[in-house]
């Protein structure tokens, strides 16, 4: 990873290719992201010991250290990044960051709401629904190869030649393959699983996401969703949390929740049928769970969001 520029010329060379402000826009717990030049991503050099309480943005947020450490809390777990490690914030994640008196970093934000629209999206957004913390130790096999990545992306960003944002997202693709497929392999599947049923495991449950991916509006239920897999509810439970990272309950109440925020920004609703538009058979349910995951009730998330329509 390149070092902190050492000329001031460089500094001021690196804050001005990367639209650098000094400071970061915030609607209360919202903050504004400014793309600029009709772009859907945003590089910059950040030395400034600001810190930010508890708040979200609807893009991906990648910070990498390149002098002292960054702390990011996020789902009530802090990291304490080091130089040359990387954490990836999903989008609209409640996260929270302390900076050191002094230091630098490089801070990455994408917005990735058209991948959607490619095969493997499911498997892809399961993974990228946790924060990832990337370290030599945590993946040892990916680790160098990912941190090339970001610099790559980083260069071709400060290079500002016509087709960069094309360049940046085919390293920002591969990289996102890379982290599925080291995921997978990860796994600690059942031991008749290892030679030759573990993609057959994999597309069960890249099938079972997509399903409740289309259906989470309907009465989905543990019990019927694992007998439809031909798993049993102990052993579906388990390599459903180890796949994703969630239980089933809790997975369906994410998927929900998100439906939600999609209606609450694009759509009129009143709030009651936002509730039920995306599941939610109680409005108390909804309101309770909506606040835990994103820190304010719909009307309020609704009103926030109106600021980056």
């Amino acid at each position: 990873m390149r070092k902190v520029p050492s000329s001031i010329k460089e500094k001021d060379l690196y804050k001005v290719n990367l639209d650098f402000t000094g400071q970061r826009q915030m609607t209360d717990s919202l903050e504004n992201v400014e793309f600029h030049n009709n772009s859907t991503l945003r590089i910059w050099y950040n030395d400034i010991p600001a810190c930010y309480d508890m708040h979200w943005h609807n893009a991906m947020e990648i910070i990498i250290p390149i002098e002292n450490y960054y702390e990011v809390t996020v789902k009530h777990q802090t990291y304490h990044i080091n130089p040359e490690e990387i954490i990836m914030i999903p989008p609209r994640e409640l996260h929270s960051i302390q900076a050191p008196a002094q230091g630098a970093r490089f801070v990455y934000l994408f917005d990735i709401s058209f991948l959607s629209m490619l095969n493997g999206y499911n498997g892809i957004m399961s993974m990228l629904t946790h924060p990832i913390y990337i370290t030599k130790e945590s993946c040892p096999a990916l680790y160098r190869e990912i941190l090339q990545a970001f610099e790559a992306m980083k260069n071709d960003y400060f290079a500002n030649h016509e087709y960069s944002d094309f360049l940046i997202y085919s390293h920002f693709f591969k990289l996102c393959a890379l982290l599925c497929q080291n995921h997978i392999q990860q796994l600690s599947l059942p031991a008749e699983s290892q030679t030759g049923k573990k993609r057959e495991y994999v597309n069960k449950f890249l099938n079972i996401i997509e399903y409740i991916d289309l259906h989470y509006a309907e009465n989905l239920n543990l019990e019927t969703i694992a007998d439809a897999s031909g798993f049993s509810k102990f052993h579906f439970s388990r390599l459903f949390k180890q796949y994703t990272g969630f239980t089933f309950c809790d997975y369906l109440n994410y998927r929900r929740i998100k439906q939600a925020e999609e209606l609450l920004t694009k759509q009129d609703y009143p709030i009651t049928e936002v509730a039920l538009r995306s599941g939610f058979t109680s409005i108390s349910t909804f309101n309770r769970l909506f606040k835990q995951m994103k820190g304010c009730s719909p009307s309020e998330y609704r009103s926030k969001n109106d600021y980056e329509l």
